[in-house]
Parts: structure tokens; sequence; C-alpha cells
């Protein structure tokens, strides 16, 4: 149960350590930023955690008499099968997620909430002092086309295809295996955030996120779809951003 309750919530502290080590190096470096809100070099600490997470779960399934590959569940005869399921599960995470990103804006500033969504998910600007070497940036845009190869098998691994199971075998009560490692996938999510405000936004909308995907998991018990869905989101989400803002598009 210990591994559980570890693999559910290690993520966070090594997420933090990481950015105080990325914060130290730049300090050493002459750079500065708005501490603790980088969310376009996330991708360099998250990948960095991945990694460890990764080694850290195949210790602990290697002592368990079980693996990796077991878990993710992959089948080449539903291959074209967990591919079409990945779209289907990105459709239906994305429509609550989005209404939770939406209520939680309007719960934090009213009806005025459209008019703050650069501010919550960009940043304040005139506040924004870190000037981002092109060096800097190339480096966090190799990382992030590797980034969505380890984060969404990682992290599917981790809350759904370990720790959900092991909640419910200990705890009997399917509600709450799929609560608690949504919390903790939730909580490191705050780690995106670009500003204090889109830290609470990213909270209530990952656990919700976290509880959906939870919940197809356990109707489901396939994991492989869900982590196409998560690829999908990674992508679109991580890579694609740091690409962009290389090419000075925004």
């Amino acid at each position: 149960m210990y591994n559980a309750w570890m693999i559910s919530f290690i993520r966070i502290p090594l997420l933090f350590m990481m950015l105080m080590v990325l914060f130290l190096l730049f300090q050493i470096g002459g750079l500065d930023f708005n501490f603790p809100f980088l969310p376009e070099l996330s991708t360099i600490y998250f990948t960095v955690v991945n990694v460890i997470c990764f080694y850290l779960l195949f210790h602990v399934l290697k002592k368990e008499g079980r693996s990796i590959k077991e878990l993710v569940g992959f089948q080449k005869d539903r291959v074209l099968k967990d591919v079409m399921y990945g779209f289907l599960w990105l459709f239906v995470l994305y429509i609550p997620f989005v209404s939770l990103v939406t209520g939680t804006m309007f719960l934090l500033y009213g009806a005025d909430f459209i008019n703050h969504f650069e501010a919550v998910f960009a940043g304040d600007a005139g506040s924004y002092s870190f000037e981002r070497p092109i060096w800097l940036m190339w480096i966090a845009a190799f990382i992030s086309f590797i980034f969505p190869f380890l984060n969404a098998p990682i992290e599917e691994l981790m809350f759904r295809g370990y720790a959900q199971p092991k909640f419910i075998e200990k705890f009997q009560k399917v509600w709450l295996a799929i609560l608690i490692p949504s919390v903790g996938f939730a909580l490191q999510h705050v780690l995106l955030a670009a500003s204090l405000e889109g830290a609470i936004v990213y909270a209530v909308a990952f656990l919700g996120w976290g509880i959906g995907s939870g919940i197809i998991y356990h109707k489901q018990q396939r994991l492989f779809p869900l982590i196409i869905c998560h690829f999908i989101v990674n992508i679109a989400f991580s890579s694609l951003p740091i690409v962009l803002l290389i090419l000075d598009v925004y």
C-alpha cells in the first residue's frame, strides 16, 4: 500500500526539486525568471522526472513479479481499435475538462472571466522578466519532441495502471481508488501554470480529467487507449506550443 501512495504523489516533490535545480542553474548563468512559473520550459524538468519515475516504477513492479509491458496491455491485433478509442476518450474527457476550466474561471472572475484567460494561462507580461535565449528554447523544443513518448505512458502507468488497482484492492471502494491518484495527477499539473490563478484552474480541471480517466480505465480495463489519448494531448499542448514560440508565431 505504501507503494501506491508513493507512486501517486512522488512526482510532486520531484518536479519541485527539478524546478529548483533549473532555477539555481539559471541564477548561476545570469538568467532570471518569474519563479516558480516557467511553463514553456516545463518539458525539461517534467522529462527528467519522467525518467526517474520510469526507473522507480520498473523496480517496484519487478519486486512484485510484474512488468511495465503487462500494465500497458499492448496487443498488436487491437492497435487500430485502441487508437480509435484513444480519440474517443479524448473527446469524452475534453468536454468536462473545458467545462471545469470555464467554470473555475467564472468563479474566480465572474462574468468578465473571458478577458482574463491570457493573464491566467500566459502570465502577467508586465512583470515577466525572463528573457528566453534562443539556445535554451531550442533545447526545450528538442526535449518537447521526446516528452510525449515518456510523459503519456509513465503518467498513465503510475496513476491509472498501478496506483488505482492497488487502492481498489485495499479499500474496496472504486470512487476512493479513483480519487486518490487523481489528486496526485492534478496537483503535479500546478507546476505547469503561468500564474497562481492558472495553478488553481489547472488543479481543478486536471482533477476532473484524472477522475474521468480513472472511470474509463476501471470500466474498460484497458490502459493503452488512455496512453494514446494522453499522447495526443501532450503533442497538442506541450510540443506544438514550443515550436510556435521558437518560430515567433506568438
